[in-house]
């Protein structure tokens, strides 16, 4: 069964390392600003401190965990995550990128894009976060019967297991952890279920199922062992996986905490293709994809791939395919 707790009960906590504690508090009423981060799936609760606003989303589904948590940086902070007791998690970063450090084992980048499991213990670990970021971050809390279930199937879990044994944390990524499409529709079809929906106690366990299938089916796929070859393939399937989003080249830069000139240059070293070229040909060639095996309004296409303005939409289309978007549409 389904259960969802009072928001402001949450299993895990951010608290910031510099600020002064009284100004931390909790909140139900979601501020404006804050509002179009949330999703339809749980109730929501606002963890505010000086430094950080932290946006927490929770629902319990079948002895899962489900958290939508939305960072907001009003200045340079240091947080910890902070949880009674250990736990283990599947861990997808929706936007931006936080530097992180598990106590005993080092430094962790969760970028945008990538995914990997977490063993938290409850020791003191820390995270970076840059003023004026927004970072996201979606996770599946196990539990120790999950694993041991998923435990023959998969060395990840044995792994983690091994550090349970322990009392150590842990982040292990299967190959790459590079999220693909099947992994933000899975995500994006649990957070867009309605909290009073009929079927919500078949779907949600249904999907995380399927989740979870997904990240352990990628222990077969070949790792990147170069750094700059893993942060550029990331960054070009978060953009390929986010055409409705902002990609501009500054926004990217930000999103990964790297330059704008690191970016442009190690995109076009890599790919032989500028970042920018790479997003205009992906939006519109994903945009005659829809066209042709979809039946939505065009109008309605040209936003899914990034065009606000349809007429702007219309021109760039007609001068990458050389014929106006409603002609295929005709076909």
């Amino acid at each position: 069964m389904l259960n969802n707790p009072m928001p402001a009960k949450f299993h895990i906590r951010f608290l910031q390392n510099d600020g002064p504690a009284e100004g931390n508090r909790t909140i139900t009423e979601i501020p404006p600003q804050y509002r179009p981060y949330l999703h339809p799936f749980a109730t929501a609760a606002i963890e505010e401190s000086p430094g950080v606003d932290v946006l927490h989303q929770t629902l319990q589904a079948n002895g899962y965990l489900v958290s939508n948590h939305v960072f907001f940086a009003k200045e340079d902070a240091e947080i910890t995550p902070h949880v009674p007791e250990s736990i283990y998690t599947l861990h997808c970063m929706m936007k931006g990128s936080i530097r992180c450090e598990l106590a005993g084992q080092g430094t962790v980048w969760l970028r945008g894009g990538q995914f990997g499991f977490f063993r938290i213990t409850n020791d003191r670990h820390r995270a970076w976060l840059e003023k004026g970021s927004v970072c996201e971050s979606f996770h599946i809390d196990l539990s120790s019967e999950h694993l041991q279930r998923l435990a023959p199937h998969s060395e990840v879990i044995r792994l983690l297991l091994v550090h349970a044994e322990s009392n150590r944390a842990a982040y292990i990524s299967p190959a790459s952890g590079i999220m693909h499409q099947r992994f933000y529709e899975l995500i994006q079809e649990i957070r867009d279920m309605p909290l009073a929906h009929r079927l919500k106690d078949i779907a949600i366990p249904a999907h995380i199922t399927l989740l979870l299938t997904s990240a352990l089916m990628e222990e077969e796929n070949a790792g990147l062992n170069d750094d700059d070859m893993l942060l550029f393939a990331t960054i070009r399937a978060y953009a390929l996986n986010n055409l409705d989003k902002e990609l501009g080249n500054r926004e990217l830069a930000a999103d990964y905490c790297i330059s704008v000139s690191k970016l442009k240059y190690g995109f076009k070293r890599i790919y032989d293709e500028s970042l920018q070229s790479f997003v205009k040909r992906s939006r519109l060639e994903r945009a005659k994809e829809l066209i042709s095996s979809t039946a939505l309004p065009l109008q309605r296409i040209a936003q899914m791939v990034g065009y606000a303005d349809y007429g702007n939409f219309s021109r760039r289309y007609h001068a990458y395919f050389g014929h106006p978007p409603s002609e295929l549409k005709r076909q």
